[in-house]
């Protein structure tokens, strides 16, 4: 029917150290959701379990540590505890929304006339961004972890 979709892009990043972020203001959700929201048409983001925490119960979303390395057996947090990184995968969820322009006529008001009327833009429109997101999540991601990464190296250094 012509019309624009959006989406749910997921990203993964490995090997990430425990200990990156902080426990407040520059946790490592914060920051990364402070980047990713940069993207236009992102519109939501989630880690881990996400909304789906809501309905757990805290036994059921606690991850269980089973090994003296902090290994656990599910990574409901999305390899982040308290605004800092454990160790394990840090997963996160986005949401794309639908492009505006469209083939399809929609209801507008005309600035000029004050009138309701049909609008059909023309010309060629992508029907899902989302397809183009991931490689821009997964930069804008290297670029949070790689700061995190240097902020923890000079804290190292002064302290």
């Amino acid at each position: 029917n012509r019309d624009s979709i959006g989406g749910i892009i997921e990203c993964s990043i490995a090997s990430v150290p425990a200990g990156l972020g902080e426990p407040f203001f520059d946790s490592v959700e914060a920051v990364l959701s402070h980047m990713i929201f940069s993207i236009p048409a992102i519109k939501g983001i989630e880690f881990g379990a996400g909304f789906r925490a809501a309905k757990m119960t805290g036994s059921e979303h606690n991850d269980n540590i089973v090994s003296t390395q902090g290994r656990t057996e599910t990574n409901h947090a999305g390899g982040i505890n308290g605004g800092i990184s454990n160790g394990n995968e840090i997963c996160f969820r986005v949401a794309v929304k639908p492009t505006s322009s469209t083939h399809q006529t929609q209801r507008t008001i005309n600035l000029l006339s004050g009138e309701m009327e049909d609008l059909t833009i023309e010309g060629r429109h992508d029907t899902c961004i989302a397809l183009r997101v991931p490689v821009v999540v997964e930069a804008a991601a290297a670029i949070v972890i790689a700061d995190l990464m240097l902020q923890a190296q000079e804290m190292k250094r002064i302290f």
